[in-house]
């Protein structure tokens, strides 16, 4: 991938002489644009009247021209290394919120490594939970121009934050003589053109020199990138993906191709085997490797038809150039062709994967028993599988020739060996002249708004308000001391969104009313961060079998442990997961959570040496064939230090939780509790690989043990 970061320069650095020539140069670049690029406006209804200053202030002018210029372009840069975002959690910045986590498939946005502030959105996601049953899927994608949080206005609102740090204080004009003083606010407005990006910042100056003085006030500079191509191109390509789910069809293609009954391939979704003796088992965790070896290495084959680094290749192999061309995308113009395009899985994003396996072990159905009179072992497995893919656009022209990059991030989405489908609409493109008017046309009465923390009742300052009308958004104001009073657009099947970092965000239905004041109390919950625990509950093997034992043991040094808490959530609050790894002996570690109802997900891992020794078992056939005797080969699971050999999966627990306002308001520490296969404790000659059976029961006993297994608190 290729990463576009940039400095601001130190103006104060720079000597008397170095500005001075810094100035005619630019004086002279900025003379060629506004003579002849804005006398060709953008679009018909720009009209531009340069401002028209005495020469002897040119130097001025044009060095706040450069600031706005520069600005501008490190927005520009910052916008593209993020899907459209100049920042993910700075509201003053971004009015959108993100649910972020460490896994990139229960987030609304990619962290491009696990300590990077890099973070990347998805324009086309599962939004819903990965175990979803009626899931939803959502896009992330910024609108390019005109709305309240489009591409344009978050640039203006970047510029108005970072001019002055790029002016600063105008210091290198003082140096030249210049007196520069500040007579108003800045206004930047930003018009995303068809070819060129046009930044125009109202700045009322006065600058003076000696017996001279002149008002400055219009500021234009023209960013020569054309970001309305690359993002026409970007939302194609999601389309295509929207409609006819080419991730996720070409991973399948894949999953047959790799699959087959041997053990060194995935196992088939659909085989049938005919044969005496042992069937084939594999290990999922071994599964889950291979298919992230696969999404590394052909994930980068895709290509779109038509562009810069697009080239079709032919093979020999029938089968070779079907996968191959699977993986061609047909745009089907050819105004693209400036543009190259590049998809990118890197192995250290974690994908969601599930396979229809009796635990770690993946046999087939018919294993239940060991010797078949007619040996017939069905193959019949089910891939579940979700996966993050970058999609980089770069235009190697752009900026004059500096070059451009644009990312975004698409989701593979399979469940039961099919692509996961829903009925969405795609993603739509205003046209340069349609503007939005829902946040213009704010007919009702004045709405109160009163938003409180649904745990203390006190008010909560800074809350951000936005108002949903059909498929538009608009921004409404931001609390003060827990209030907003504002008139709203008006229609029917409006919903109030109320977003507050620390919180989870909440959607409530509403419709305004044309003169009509009115007021709408909401709670929203607080996020608060707890220490967590994972402490285990043994199940041991016994002469009566495997039994439980209600005694909370800590984990020792090898043992790890990762927990996953997924809210349930009521019907207007929005979503919130949390994710957090434990470590043996380590202590404690921290989760963001709040009060309210979860899926809790637990799952320990055992990183030692375990054995199942080799043994021969015999089987009574009928009388007619006597007996038949066969030996059952050694299992073996290894530590991290054991090349080849998978660690121990040893239990965990799926069970529902409750966490109360009281029980984080009063308490520091959350206690967990998981199911252990205590296979450890047996000896080695007593352990038989029924054993194993018990790590596919852990759901089961999870129900069982509801009770013993529910939190408690320090």
């Amino acid at each position: 991938m290729k990463n576009n970061f940039f400095c601001s320069h130190k103006k104060s650095q720079v000597t008397v002489f170095m500005i001075v020539g810094l100035l005619v140069v630019i004086g002279g670049v900025f003379f060629y644009y506004s003579t002849k690029k804005i006398q060709e406006p953008l679009q018909p209804e720009i009209k531009i009247i340069q401002e028209k200053v005495p020469v002897e202030f040119d130097p001025v002018k044009n060095y706040v021209t450069e600031c706005v210029y520069s600005s501008s372009l490190e927005g520009l840069k910052i916008i593209g290394s993020q899907g459209g975002y100049v920042s993910l959690s700075n509201k003053t910045l971004n009015k959108e919120q993100f649910m972020l986590n460490s896994n990139p498939t229960e987030s609304d946005a990619v962290s491009f490594t696990e300590d990077s502030n890099l973070k990347i959105p998805y324009w086309w996601y599962l939004k819903s939970a990965n175990t979803c049953t009626n899931c939803k899927f959502a896009s992330k994608r910024p609108d390019l121009r005109q709305s309240e949080n489009s591409i344009e206005k978050q640039l203006e609102r970047y510029v108005n934050a970072k001019l002055n740090e790029c002016l600063n204080d105008f210091e290198p004009l003082r140096e030249l003589g210049y007196s520069i003083t500040n007579t108003g606010n800045l206004n930047t407005d930003v018009t995303i053109g068809a070819e060129d990006i046009l930044v125009l910042a109202e700045y009322p100056l006065i600058a003076s020199t000696k017996d001279t003085k002149s008002e400055l006030k219009q500021f234009v500079a023209l960013i020569p990138l054309n970001l309305n191509k690359i993002y026409e191109l970007s939302t194609k390509i999601s389309n295509l993906e929207i409609k006819h789910h080419f991730l996720e069809k070409h991973i399948l293609n894949l999953l047959v191709a790799f699959s087959g009954l041997d053990k060194e391939k995935l196992p088939p979704m659909a085989e049938m085997q005919f044969n005496f003796g042992n069937s084939l088992s594999w290990q999922k965790s071994s599964i889950k490797n291979k298919i992230t070896e696969l999404l590394t290495a052909y994930v980068p084959l895709f290509q779109v038809d038509g562009t810069y680094n697009y080239e079709r290749n032919t093979f020999n192999s029938e089968l070779k150039q079907r996968l191959y061309d699977s993986t061609i995308l047909p745009v089907a113009n050819t105004s693209f062709n400036d543009l190259s395009v590049y998809f990118t899985y890197l192995d250290f994003w974690p994908i969601h994967f599930d396979l229809n396996c009796k635990g770690e072990r993946c046999t087939p159905s018919s294993a239940n028993s060991l010797v078949s009179l007619f040996g017939i072992q069905d193959y019949r497995f089910v891939y579940d599988l979700s996966f993050p893919v970058l999609v980089e656009i770069n235009d190697p022209l752009a900026l004059n020739g500096q070059g451009y990059s644009f990312n975004f991030f698409l989701e593979g989405n399979i469940r039961n060996n099919k692509f996961l489908d829903a009925n969405s609409t795609l993603l739509e493109m205003l046209p340069l002249s349609e503007r939005s008017q829902l946040c213009d046309i704010k007919s009702s009465g004045n709405i109160t708004i009163n938003v409180v923390d649904s745990a203390t009742k006190i008010p909560i300052d800074n809350a951000q308000i936005l108002y949903t009308l059909v498929d538009e958004s608009c921004f409404i104001g931001s609390t003060k001391e827990g209030i907003l009073k504002e008139t709203f657009p008006m229609g029917i099947g409006g919903v109030v969104n109320v977003v507050k970092d620390g919180y989870v965000g909440k959607s409530v239905e509403f419709d305004a009313k044309i003169d009509s004041e009115d007021s709408l109390n909401i709670e929203i919950t607080p996020i608060s961060t707890k220490k967590i625990v994972v402490k285990k509950k043994n199940l041991v093997k016994t002469l009566k079998g495997w039994e439980f034992v209600n005694e909370p043991v800590e984990l020792n040094s090898k043992e790890s442990a990762t927990v996953s808490l997924t809210r349930i959530n009521s019907e207007n609050e929005l979503e919130f997961s949390s994710f957090a790894n434990l470590f043996g002996q380590q202590g404690p570690a921290e989760i963001e959570i709040s009060p309210g109802d979860y899926s809790a997900d637990i799952n320990l891992v055992l990183d030692d040496r375990i054995v199942i020794p080799e043994k021969e078992k015999c089987v009574n056939k009928f009388l007619i064939f006597g007996r038949e005797c066969f030996t059952i080969p050694k299992v073996e699971f290894g530590s991290e230090s054991s090349p080849g050999q998978e660690r121990f999966p040893e239990g965990g627990s799926k069970i529902d939780i409750t966490l109360s306002p009281g029980d984080l308001l009063n308490h520091n520490t959350i206690v967990l509790y998981a199911l252990s296969i205590d296979l450890i404790s047996v000896p080695e000659q007593d352990r038989v690989v029924e054993d194993l059976e018990q790590l596919g029961k852990i759901e089961d006993y999870s129900k069982t043990y509801l009770v013993a297994l529910q939190p408690e608190f320090e």
